[in-house]
């Protein structure tokens, strides 16, 4: 039996919100005193002498996850993949370098307020959350523990309550004997596409593709191995510049080929456009739920699909069914 404050808990999660905070006008490398309006380096945050008037560079809310130096690097710098990169261009890479997303939401907003309250993945929520799964794995009542559904022949867990970076949404899945989702077939979609407008869902949802520096591919986080390109698994874009259209992107280990000549003129486009570092897969609301590359430290909600073979727990004699 889950325990009752567990229960408390998770009922109590559905009702969080995340207000938005206003991005400030401060240039790069810089970052906006919390009130004042007065623009600092980036580098001197946390420096031990106070640059803004408020004292919000110094704030010990703010300082005791900031960190200047790691191994080697210089001040205001992050060591990651044996070399030395900016918060910024380190908050690009959030799929591989050890920067706390709430360093790179300070820094995406440009201004030195700490970015809107979520669910903390590292809080004792997430190992109330880990009980409360780990507790009904067993339960031959139950066809997916706590926080999971069946939706097609798979146990998912859409966790719209938190919205996080892709990182963090990682962690919380491998928290509760997961990992972020892999679409194995067209059918995996189809099951999920379904379930989903049944659901009549709004949010955005990261999933467990990134573009992946060490194969220089798309690639599934779970097993590494390559992602599909291309219809039917990636969504449709709007630009707006008319573009001759090339011919599909199938090679996740290559930019999108170029038009042919004479190649007809179109003002829409196929995510991923480019391959580039720092960027990573979402279900999307915008996108009618179709794959999109975005910006790994954006803040979305975990679709995680649960790593546990739950047909050892599925109750005897019943069909694996689809939502």
């Amino acid at each position: 039996m889950v325990p009752a404050r567990v229960t408390k808990l998770l009922v109590l999660s559905s009702l969080l919100i995340a207000a938005g905070v206003e991005g400030s006008r401060c240039s790069s490398g810089q970052v906006e005193c919390k009130t004042g309006g007065r623009c600092i380096n980036i580098n001197y945050v946390c420096s031990s002498g106070n640059q803004c008037s408020d004292g919000s560079d110094e704030d010990p809310s703010i300082c005791k996850f900031w960190k200047h130096t790691q191994q080697y690097c210089s001040s205001g710098n992050v060591y990651c993949n044996s070399g030395c990169y900016s918060f910024e261009n380190a908050c690009n890479r959030m799929s591989e370098c050890p920067v706390d997303s709430r360093i790179c939401q300070i820094i995406k907003q440009r201004k030195l307020a700490l970015p809107p309250k979520s669910m903390n993945m590292t809080s004792e929520l997430v190992t109330l959350f880990a009980t409360a799964v780990n507790s009904t794995l067993q339960n031959k009542k139950r066809n997916c523990p706590l926080l999971y559904t069946y939706v097609g022949d798979r146990c998912l867990s859409l966790f719209s309550a938190a919205k996080v970076s892709w990182p963090e949404a990682r962690q919380f899945c491998r928290s509760i004997y997961g990992d972020l989702l892999k679409l194995d077939d067209l059918a995996d979609l189809g099951h999920l596409l379904q379930y989903m407008r049944a659901s009549m869902l709004t949010s955005d949802y990261w999933i467990g593709g990134r573009f992946d520096l060490d194969t220089n591919a798309w690639s599934w986080t779970v097993d590494d191995s390559t992602m599909p390109l291309g219809s039917p698994f990636w969504a449709e874009r709007h630009i707006s510049t008319c573009t001759p259209r090339p011919p599909p992107h199938t090679d996740p280990f290559s930019d999108p080929p170029a038009a042919l000549p004479g190649a007809t003129c179109y003002e829409y486009t196929q995510a991923p456009e480019n391959r580039q570092e720092g960027w990573c897969s979402a279900l999307t609301y915008k996108h009618f739920y179709y794959i999109s590359d975005e910006s790994c430290q954006e803040a979305k909600s975990p679709l995680c699909m649960l790593e546990v073979d739950m047909e050892e727990n599925k109750p005897e004699g019943e069909p694996t069914v689809s939502p």
